[in-house]
């Protein structure tokens, strides 16, 4: 029998389970949805999310339940929970199947189901709250659950035109999607503008340095393009925005149509999220080899943190030796499934021993 403290507990888990899941979703939908009143209504609720899940996680701290056992998912209703949003409302691929015009019909058909999903999280948390005698917690799911239904509501009120728009793209040829005009589209090109900018400032130093300003120029490039994939789903997005147009050239495989599917197959692990998405596009639009595909599939997720794929050993040694136990897991699985250094299995292995 649970006691009333453990049941609170575990209905406040899985609304923060919900919260965190949806933040990793509306990311990436942001990336792919073109500047205007839907991008405009997913951008806002993100913030409300993240709210809602630091307010979740006070609570649970004032509960008495310490701040790493929050973050590593305990419960197994929570862990439920999480492994279904992951399931159902996973991040898009851009351009694969259907135009953007149906995608985000989907996308905001996903979220509707989402929304109502935690509306329901939330009459449960305010009941059992109330039950228990919980009246803080209580307002707590009610507040949230306020928002949640503003949100469906806005969904709602977004989806009939949406559907015109896939109509008019599918069935009339008449395309509105402008991918140019994605949440990701959009951060490279302010990141591009970044790296110009310094480019630009640097090339007014004397003619002598000219070895000199070419080096801090392509370092400017290079941390401009690390800092946009900082934007809310742009890592996700980004490798099949060019994918799309990619030509044999592009690819970080080198020889690529002339090779067999197994031995794309083995050189895969090597690649960042962005190469993967490269590969993921141009495979499907040319030969659509399911066992690439497949693997590609099986490696594609997030990665331990925002910037992983671009760290060298030494960077990613120098965090995971400060990384509680769950990061430095994470590091050592996403590493053995992909690049499998040496140095970092090796600091990961180090990290989680100690903990």
């Amino acid at each position: 029998m649970s006691s009333p403290e453990d049941k609170l507990i575990q209905y406040l888990n899985e609304a923060h389970a919900t919260e965190l899941a949806l933040v990793s979703t509306l990311r990436a939908h942001i990336a792919v949805s073109p500047s205007g009143s839907y991008r405009s209504l997913l951008e806002r609720h993100l913030g409300d999310t993240r709210r809602q899940a630091v307010r979740l996680e006070r609570r649970l701290s004032d509960l008495g339940v310490s701040r790493s056992l929050i973050g590593s998912g305990v419960g197994a209703v929570q862990s439920l929970i999480g492994q279904v949003l992951a399931l159902t409302k996973a991040p898009i691929d851009l351009l694969r199947g259907g135009g953007g015009e149906e995608k985000l019909l989907k996308n905001a058909k996903d979220e509707c189901a989402t929304e109502a999903l935690e509306i329901a999280t939330y009459d449960a948390l305010e009941q059992v709250a109330l039950e228990l005698g919980d009246e803080l917690t209580a307002e707590l799911a009610r507040e949230h659950r306020a928002e949640e239904e503003a949100m469906l509501a806005g969904l709602r009120a977004e989806i009939p035109g949406l559907a015109r728009d896939a109509v008019a793209a599918e069935v009339y040829g008449i395309e509105v999607y402008d991918s140019s005009e994605i949440g990701a589209a959009q951060a490279a090109r302010s990141a591009a503008g970044a790296a110009s900018d310094a480019a630009t400032e640097l090339a007014s130093d004397a003619v002598g340095e000219a070895e000199k300003v070419a080096s801090k120029a392509a370092g400017a490039a290079k941390e401009t393009a690390k800092e946009a994939r900082k934007v809310p789903g742009v890592e996700e997005a980004e490798g099949e925005v060019r994918g799309a147009v990619a030509g044999e050239d592009d690819l970080p495989i080198a020889s690529y149509d002339s090779l067999k599917a197994g031995e794309i197959v083995e050189r895969l692990p090597r690649l960042t999220q962005v190469e993967l998405g490269v590969v993921d596009a141009y495979e499907r639009r040319h030969g659509n080899r399911k066992t690439i595909l497949s693997k590609v599939d099986s490696l594609q997720g997030d990665t331990p943190w925002t910037g992983y794929d671009e760290q060298n050993v030494e960077e990613i040694e120098a965090r995971v030796r400060d990384a509680d136990d769950d990061e430095a897991r994470t590091v050592r699985d996403y590493e053995r499934r992909h690049k499998a250094r040496k140095g970092v299995l090796e600091a990961a292995e180090r990290a989680v021993a100690a903990t």
